[in-house]
């Protein structure tokens, strides 16, 4: 039986003085995969299936904590563009010019911005299960989660003082965090998040990403849910999106239409995934990114009974 093994956590000082809390895997110099956490916070142990695909595609494989997330200290008025700045930072300290972003869920929007800023920079970009402001506000999003995120948006205070009293039920009592993830999820999620290694794994990623309290994750959806800043027409770097057309949380129609504004855009939708599909397509996501960063023409995301447009 092949065990997660942890890592320990690294930090880079930025200009500001801020610190941004980083996990790493794979050879310094490795081309440079940004991971950018969905909403509940970057995994806190590695894989042997992640060990694995950084050895064969040669990559150095470094997930992010955003402000407020983890050991990443808070940023007051942070805009998903400013976090393109922190981006290219930490890329600085670590010693990489080139690099590539892949976002998941909440992380999709932050991925699309470093592309947005930082085109010189950015090889390619992924984004996978990306939210968007209009599956924000969603009718078809389940009750419990519009209404959730309908609260946040008008009370975000009051919603960060409960959050944090959920994170002391939900250190008590981790599986807390699987059964509000699975409330209302689409039924192949539900089915995968009620497998102990993922409710575990989300529990321990949730525990840890709000360590220091939830106002890093209500900002998160608060910028999520308003205009980005940006235009995604003058976003030039390529960028797969991959989509669950089972997803419930992010509709696909929604992101059919972040991706036909994207001018290089090349999506993957597949009919049999929900919202959490990334770490099982970890290898397929990848690839085309290290493929483009280390120079190779760029193939086009591998698709398992999926549409390509």
């Amino acid at each position: 039986m092949f065990v997660s093994r942890s890592v320990p956590e690294r930090h880079a000082w930025l200009r500001d003085g801020r610190r941004l809390s980083y996990l790493s895997i794979g050879p310094p110099d490795g081309v440079l995969v940004l991971y950018l956490h969905g909403a509940i916070g970057s995994p806190q142990s590695i894989s042997p299936e992640l060990e694995a695909i950084v050895r064969d595609l040669r990559i150095r494989y470094v997930m992010v904590s955003r402000p407020g997330f983890g050991g990443s200290e808070s940023a007051p008025g942070r805009t998903l563009l400013g976090f393109a700045g922190d981006a290219a930072a930490l890329a600085d300290d670590l010693g990489h010019d080139r690099f590539t972003v892949v976002g998941v869920s909440a992380g999709g929007p932050y991925a699309l911005a470093c592309a947005h800023e930082l085109p010189t920079r950015i090889a390619a970009a992924a984004v996978v299960s990306c939210m968007t402001p209009a599956a924000c506000r969603s009718r078809g999003l389940p009750v419990p989660a519009r209404a959730a995120l309908r609260a946040v948006r008008a009370h975000p205070g009051a919603c960060a003082h409960a959050g944090d009293m959920a994170v002391r039920v939900a250190q008590r009592h981790p599986q807390f965090v699987g059964r509000v993830m699975r409330a209302g999820a689409a039924p192949v999620d539900t089915r995968r998040l009620a497998e102990s290694e993922a409710s575990e794994g989300a529990s321990a990623r949730f525990l840890a990403a709000a360590a220091g309290g939830v106002q890093g994750m209500v900002e998160d959806h608060l910028l999520c849910a308003r205009p980005w800043g940006f235009r995604l027409a003058d976003v030039t770097p390529i960028v797969d999106v991959w989509h669950g057309m089972q997803d419930t949380l992010v509709p696909v129609d929604d992101v059919m239409l972040l991706a036909g504004a994207l001018p290089r855009a090349r999506l993957a939708l597949d009919p049999d995934e929900g919202h959490f599909f990334f770490r099982r397509r970890l290898r397929e996501i990848l690839a085309p990114l290290a493929a483009a960063a280390h120079g190779q023409a760029p193939a086009r995301p591998e698709q398992r009974a999926a549409i390509g447009l």
